[in-house]
């Protein structure tokens, strides 16, 4: 489970929800990044689990059209699944660091105890966590 924390800076007052370094939930791990161009603090996805993608995928509007007596619980997000097919496994996707404004600015990790994108002041950190996630 992911906690995210209130982090301050006490010199200029900057503010950010973040998880103050590297963190996972269930299906996810995000990594709080330093953007030099923006000057902000961000929490990115580095991994996310999905399910792998499927070999053949029969459009659920063409199946529709020709097979109105199908039940919508064969349909699942616009694809055909047989009834007694397994579902498709869990993967890990892999993404690198990157700025959620702008994917040629320049970041790097950030961790607490760190300092503030703005002033350069140490971040004051909240002890208790703002919202947790998974």
């Amino acid at each position: 489970m992911g906690k995210t924390f209130h982090f301050q800076c006490p010199w200029c007052q900057y503010r950010a929800h973040l998880s103050g370094g590297a963190d996972s939930g269930v299906h996810c791990e995000v990594q709080t990044i330093k953007c030099r161009d923006c000057r902000e603090l961000y929490d990115v996805p580095t991994r996310l689990r999905r399910r792998e993608p499927e070999n053949e995928i029969i459009s659920g509007k063409f199946l529709k059209i020709l097979r109105p007596e199908l039940p919508p619980s064969v349909l699942r997000n616009g694809s055909f699944h047989q009834l007694n097919s397994p579902v498709a496994p869990l993967v890990w996707q892999e993404f690198k660091l990157a700025c959620p404004l702008r994917a040629n600015h320049f970041v790097e990790p950030w961790n607490d105890p760190g300092r503030c994108p703005r002033c350069g002041n140490f971040m004051e950190k909240n002890g208790w966590p703002f919202r947790l996630w998974e």
